[in-house]
């Protein structure tokens, strides 16, 4: 059944972020379409590959759920941004949209509010982080580790989880080489600012390109305004754009 009102979560949930990072590191075939997709990769001396020929990457999951009734007690002094480690090195990054949906969204309102994301990022640091355009592909998948920056919808197994963001980097220079984004199905997506009973797809699009970028979630009630806060809601709009934290920890990674 999908989920047609808002749904409270009554508990904390203590692993908000789910790191795929094993003793190991991910092992990627390398292929020439790869090559092809990967800006940083074409750039880059950081990217190291095993005697085989595979990319040597890792992962991280970014998981983000409704807002829970109980939130994290704040503590006495906070940042209100954090930095994952790990940053994209080869600009502008080109990314894809597969605008195909179960809410009957227009390709274009998809597009619109998928690119004016990644263009409110871009407007926060000196550095060009998104190509201002981008490739329009039905068949575009998440989680496929194939230097295409995915971005679809998609159901995902939990009506707590909203969208998710993947990113693989280098172990070695710490580098981003990609990222995938879901937004789950099983929500109602469209623009909040018309209803307030929509999960505003702007609103968390621009959240998950923080991601994207090498910025992590925050969940103390002291950051609760700042887009990177790991919680949200139907209705909600106010992470469409930055606040000061946010633009300082972009600041940090790419420049003033």
């Amino acid at each position: 059944m999908r989920r047609k009102t808002p749904v409270l979560v009554g508990i904390i949930l203590a692993a908000i972020l789910v790191l795929s990072l094993t003793a190991t590191a991910m092992l990627i075939p390398a292929n020439d379409e790869a090559k092809e997709h990967s800006q940083a990769t074409d750039h880059s001396q950081a990217i190291d590959k095993t005697e085989s020929g595979n990319w040597d990457l890792e992962r991280i999951d970014f998981i983000h759920y409704v807002r829970p009734d109980v939130q994290p007690k704040a503590p006495k002094a906070e940042s209100c941004y954090k930095l994952l480690g790990v940053k994209w090195k080869a600009l502008p990054v080109n990314y894809v949209i597969n605008p195909t949906n179960l809410e009957g969204l227009k390709e274009a309102f998809v597009t619109a509010a998928v690119s004016t994301s990644a263009e409110t990022w871009d407007i926060g640091t000196s550095s060009e982080l998104f190509n201002d355009t981008y490739t329009i592909d039905s068949t575009a998948q998440y989680g496929v580790q194939n230097f295409q920056n995915a971005i679809v919808f998609s159901d995902y197994p939990d009506e707590r989880v909203i969208a998710v963001t993947s990113i693989w980097y280098t172990p070695k220079g710490k580098q981003i080489v990609e990222f995938d984004m879901l937004f789950n199905t099983r929500f109602d997506w469209g623009d909040a600012s018309l209803d307030s009973t929509k999960m505003d797809l702007q609103n968390i699009a621009t959240h998950e390109f923080g991601h994207s970028v090498g910025l992590g979630d925050l969940y103390s009630s002291t950051c609760s305004e700042v887009t990177m806060y790991g919680y949200s809601i139907e209705g909600e709009t106010k992470k469409r754009t930055l606040e000061e934290p946010d633009r300082t920890g972009l600041q940090v990674l790419y420049g003033a």
